[in-house]
This record gives C-alpha cells, structure tokens and sequence, in this order.
C-alpha cells in the first residue's frame, strides 16, 4: 500500500483511502487514475470531482449523481481489463467481490443509471445497490416501516441509525426515550434528505493537501427505559453571537424563526429571519477582518426543524468551517475536528436522536457527565476562514476573522431539567479539594 500511494497524485491518493478490499491494488490505481483524468476533463454532464469525494466520504448523505461520459460500447478500459464502468467504481468503492452488472440496481434518486442507456453515466457507487438475488423483481418505490414512508434517504440515517443507502433495507425504527414523556422514532414523517440535497466530508477536507478519511458508523448506545423530564419549548430556540478574532462584536441575536439566514450585507434591520453582518460596526476592526467580511456574502441558511435537527446551508462563494461536537462525536472523531462545508452543500449539524442518546448515557453516569454535555449545545461556523492542526496560524477558531456561535436553547433546556433531578456527586467540594 505504501508503494502505491507514493505513486498516486493527491486526488487519487485521497479517493484511494476509501477503497475496499486489499486485493489488485494496482488494477485499483489506474481505474481511480482514469477517472480523476476524465472528471477533470470533461465539459458536459453534472457531477464533479468533489462531488464524488463527498460521496465517500457520507455514505450516508444523499450525494449528487457523478457522471462520465459513454464510450462507443458502454465500457471503460483499465489496464487490461475492460468493464462497465459503474460496475468497476462500485467495484473500487463498495462490493470487491462484484461479477457483473446483473448484481447492482439503482437507486430511485439516480437521474443518470446504467440502465437507462444515456450519454452519460453515473459511477457514484452509492447511487447503486447490490441485489443479492439477480433473479429477484426489484422494486424502487418507497417502503413503509413503523407507519411512515421512508425512502433509501429517509432521516432512518440522519437520525443516528446504522443504515447505509445501497444497503438491502433499512432497518426498523429505533425508540428513544423522549423528554417530552414519550418515545421518539428515529423513522419520523420529516425527511431531512429531501430537502437537503448533499452532505459534507469531515475534517480530512478541511484542506486539498490532506490525506483519505475512513468513515465510521455511527455509536450504538443502549436506550435504557429512563423517564425523560418534560420540558417545555423555550421563546427563542437560540442566541446567535459574531466574533472577529476572539472579540464579541455587537449584540447577540435571539431568534424565533425556524429558518434564519445570516450574510454579509448591510441591511440595518435585523429581522428574525435575517441578520446581516455587513453593517455591524467595530472600530478596532484590521485588514484582514475587513476582507473576510466582505467575502461573506449570501452567507448561510439555518434551518431548524420540528424535529428539533438543525441543517447549516452554505450560500456564499467560499466554504464554511463547522465544529459540531454532537457530529464529531457520531463521527468518532475528536470534540475539536473541524468541518468543512463547500459552496451549495449542507449538513445536518444537530440532531435530537442522536442528542438523547448522549442525554440518556449521561444520565446513567451522573451529573459531572451531564454537565460535559452542555458543549453539544454550542456550534462554531467561521466564514471562509478554517482553523484547527492544519493551519499553523489559526489553531483557535479565535484566530479566525468572522464566526459566529450558535447557542441550542432545547439542548441546554434539556440537561439543565436532567440535572435538577439529579443527585449531587457524593465528593463535596470546599477550600481543601483539587
């Protein structure tokens, strides 16, 4: 492996990373080759390279169909073999012990399938599934499971489960305790993914020279049968405050609207809608900060469902910066992996399944555990600039020009009645104790 990644340009080393199987390494290189060369040069069809890269990199994401143009005979010559060229890639990326094209099927949201014998073909290999039985009718009309539709996108994913699009079948909903009293469906009528059509890769994009990241499942936790306080839903469902550097600039934004956008415009009255960073003064502001603004732009779209999930929408010209514990955390990565967010894709950046799930293990552990919870309540989004190991001098997104800090009010709502209910630890703490 180390022979073959000394060989590969970045891109194909990156997209490397997210092979299967350890056999024709080098069969491997040149299919990954070819496509890089091909993605880079063609003038038609939709889907590009990052597209694919963010297809492996969230294979649980509803990802964008990425083509290739169709030869003469439909097929792709690599080194010495000859194939179909979504078989190959599904090959590369999913199935290694894949035969032959009668095996994989396409999903519904797939606009350009093997199948329907267009100009261009799409090679996303999650945009296909494997038939197990070729024989078997195939059907891809939605299933119902626990008395809502679900497509292969549903928020089954979103929502903390282990269910991969491609996969056979999802799996059954799974009940989370509810602080409300109830229990709550991971399988819920509200389909995250049709509305948002495209995830991001984590923090092994945060920068082009970064190497392959392998995605994980998300944690299975146990959902002992703990009773759940209820909680009533506050006002404001968060506080958003601006920062330049590592100074608050301006008054925060209480905010009631489920959708909210915040860009760099200069509009001075701040709905609850709308909040424009353009026109909010400071008279120590440098250079570089004053750069950063103006890149700013449409900015992005908060979308906060009933749900109580919250989607970040990049709308500017330049990508976002997102820390998200609660994401890091399903992810399996450090509470300080920093994501990136390209232009016109979007993420889910809080959710209240995976949200329980976390409330419910803290609740089992005590309140030193309740209280380390409060961090998932807070997101960072620094515009246009990142931060984090990569970037020598931005280790801190205080370092960053122009971020902002949302504020969860349910989150914090939630811990703060579990702690009240809580016993103190037994330790007391005085003048004498560490």
């Amino acid at each position: 492996m180390n022979t073959l990644f000394t060989w590969s340009n970045p891109q194909v080393k990156k997209l490397l990373g997210w092979r299967t199987g350890s056999e024709e390494e080098k069969w491997a290189e040149k299919a990954v080759e070819s496509l890089v060369k091909k993605l880079k040069k063609k003038k038609s069809g939709p889907g590009s390279l990052e597209d694919l890269e963010m297809a492996l990199a969230n294979p649980g994401s509803l990802s964008k169909c990425v083509t290739i143009p169709k030869s003469l005979d439909g097929r792709l010559q690599v080194s010495h073999k000859k194939g179909l060229p979504h078989v190959i890639y599904c090959k590369v990326w999913r199935w290694p012990d894949l035969q032959s094209h009668q095996e994989l099927r396409s999903i519904p949201e797939c606009l350009y399938p093997y199948e329907q014998k267009a100009e261009h073909i799409c090679i996303n290999p999650y945009h296909y599934q494997k038939i197990e039985n070729p024989n078997k009718p195939f059907l891809q009309s939605a299933s119902t499971i626990g008395g809502h539709a679900t497509s292969p996108y549903s928020d089954s994913y979103a929502s903390g489960s282990n269910y991969i699009p491609g996969q056979s079948s999802p799996p059954l909903p799974m009940q989370i305790p509810s602080p409300m009293g109830s229990s709550y469906s991971t399988a819920s009528p509200f389909s995250t993914s049709s509305s948002y059509q495209t995830a991001v890769s984590p923090s092994s994009m945060l920068s082009e020279d970064e190497g392959p990241m392998v995605m994980e499942s998300p944690p299975a936790y146990p959902s002992p049968p703990i009773e759940m306080p209820q909680v009533p839903p506050p006002v404001y469902w968060t506080t958003i405050t601006y920062y330049e550097l590592n100074t608050r600039i301006g008054d925060a934004f209480k905010i009631v609207n489920r959708s909210v956008v915040v860009d760099g415009f200069t509009d001075p009255t701040n709905s609850d809608s709308r909040i424009c960073l353009g026109q909010i003064t400071n008279v120590n502001r440098n250079s570089t900060c004053e750069n950063t603004r103006k890149a700013i732009g449409r900015g992005l779209k908060l979308d906060y469902t009933t749900d109580f999930d919250l989607h970040v929408t990049n709308q500017s010209s330049n990508s976002l910066f997102v820390q998200s514990i609660l994401v890091n955390s399903k992810m399996h990565k450090s509470h300080s992996n920093v994501m990136r967010i390209p232009t016109g894709h979007s993420l889910c950046i809080f959710d209240q399944a995976s949200f329980f799930q976390h409330l419910t293990q803290a609740r089992l552990q005590g309140q030193s555990a309740l209280y380390d919870l409060q961090k998932m309540g807070f997101i960072r989004i620094s515009f246009v600039k990142g931060w984090g190991p990569d970037y020598p001098t931005r280790q801190d997104i205080t370092s960053t020009p122009c971020w902002i800090e949302i504020q969860l009010h349910q989150a914090l709502a939630w811990i703060d009645q579990n702690l009240r209910i809580e016993k103190p630890p037994e330790k007391n703490c005085n003048s004498d104790t560490v």
